[in-house]
């Protein structure tokens, strides 16, 4: 009797773990991109002939019997979509797996009949692939609207969903793996330069003072983006324009033949010691900032405008007339009435002179680093809060 409630307990363990055993699982990824182009994708049969996915359906036993379910949602309140919403849902039939199948949203689409596994020699997978849902018509013409206008998807989140459901037979099937991922898309806002700098014609404005000066920029939205920059002087009487100083000679990168530094996922860049060309006091220099950004038509370049700067000379330059500049931008990041109030007449602080020595959250900072804060000041990216005068 002991040998039989043995075996009879053994029995059950034997068919759950040959059960797990047969489970098929996931592993790949999806693929996220900047832009999405809508002329890559048909939401009605889920074609497209840019990578959105790729995932190996395996297994650790074959044969074993498998079913694929896929899901595109969209919430885009720009397009009046305040709900998930399926762009497109599609499912395939149970099919037979002798070895691992490679699932590409490329290979799966209403269209598709086989897909090819990887046994040695591979074989052909029969399959239908059948359209559960896609988006209703007057919402679909509203994304067709926006589309025409851009070309590319509008802004929003965006949900896909992978779902594998596995087992020994078509019956048994049930959900043994899935994948999801949701990503944000908008509309790429250019790249906005801080400082150094600004227009040609304003250099006398934006001084700088020290030969390594500190680039600052915002890129805006530029997910996985690459970030390069560029410098070049600006020869007075020898070029007519910022574009032509840039293709004449570049202080960085020093290597002529490259027209770009490649940089980190950086907004901030200080001009290196080493590497480049040497900058030298009382010349005018131009930077940019250009991006690379994904996108489903491949990289697309983002340039940004040309700043320019010029680097105070020591030996002309007088406190005298670096005061004036830090009263000038104070002036105009306060506006007339506040700057006035703290700095005109019968004010807490007439006759205020700049001493030279600048702190910020207790740390020195030089007058270059106090001029890009006016500057972002200016563009109202920086706010003043408060004023506080000590005597």
């Amino acid at each position: 009797m002991v040998k039989n409630i043995y075996k009879s307990l053994l029995m059950p363990l034997f068919f759950c773990s040959n059960f797990a055993f047969t489970q098929a699982k996931l592993d790949g990824q999806f693929y996220e991109y900047a832009t999405y182009y809508m002329s890559n994708i048909d939401v009605q049969t889920g074609k497209s002939d840019v990578p959105f996915f790729r995932f190996r359906i395996y297994s650790n036993s074959y044969p074993i019997y498998a079913k694929a379910w896929f899901k595109a949602s969209v919430l885009s309140p720009s397009l009046g979509i305040n709900s998930w919403t399926t762009l497109i849902e599609l499912e395939t039939n149970e099919f037979q797996m002798k070895a691992d199948v490679v699932l590409d949203n490329r290979n799966f689409t209403s269209t598709t009949t086989s897909l090819i596994d990887e046994g040695n020699p591979p074989n052909v997978v029969p399959i239908y692939i059948r359209v559960k849902e896609s988006i209703n018509p007057s919402e679909f013409e509203s994304m067709i609207s926006a589309v025409l206008t851009t070309g590319q998807l509008a802004d929003g989140e965006y949900k896909f969903e992978l779902i594998i459901y596995s087992g020994s037979t078509k019956s048994d099937i049930s959900m043994s793996d899935q994948q999801s991922k949701t990503i944000f898309v908008e509309s790429p806002s250019g790249i906005n330069l801080e400082s150094p700098g600004g227009e040609l014609a304003d250099t006398s404005f934006n001084m700088v003072y020290t030969t390594y000066p500190i680039f600052n920029w915002n890129k805006g939205f530029c997910r996985n983006c690459e970030t390069y920059l560029r410098v070049a002087e600006f020869k007075v009487g020898y070029h007519s324009s910022p574009e032509e100083a840039m293709r004449d000679e570049r202080m960085l990168p020093f290597n002529q033949s490259e027209s770009w530094v490649k940089l980190d996922d950086v907004s901030t860049f200080q001009y290196p010691i080493s590497g480049a060309r040497s900058l030298d006091y009382g010349k005018i220099y131009l930077w940019q900032v250009k991006t690379s950004v994904p996108t489903t038509n491949g990289l697309e370049d983002q340039v940004s405008p040309i700043y320019a700067f010029k680097i105070s000379n020591p030996s002309q330059s007088s406190s005298s007339t670096s005061n004036t500049m830090i009263n000038q931008k104070l002036r105009q990041v306060m506006g007339e009435d506040q700057f006035n109030a703290i700095f005109g007449p019968d004010s807490p602080l007439e006759g205020f002179k700049p001493t030279g020595k600048i702190s910020l959250n207790k740390k020195t900072i030089d007058e270059t680093t106090l001029l890009g804060i006016f500057n972002q000041m200016a563009q109202n990216k920086v706010m003043i809060n408060s004023v506080e005068i000590e005597k």
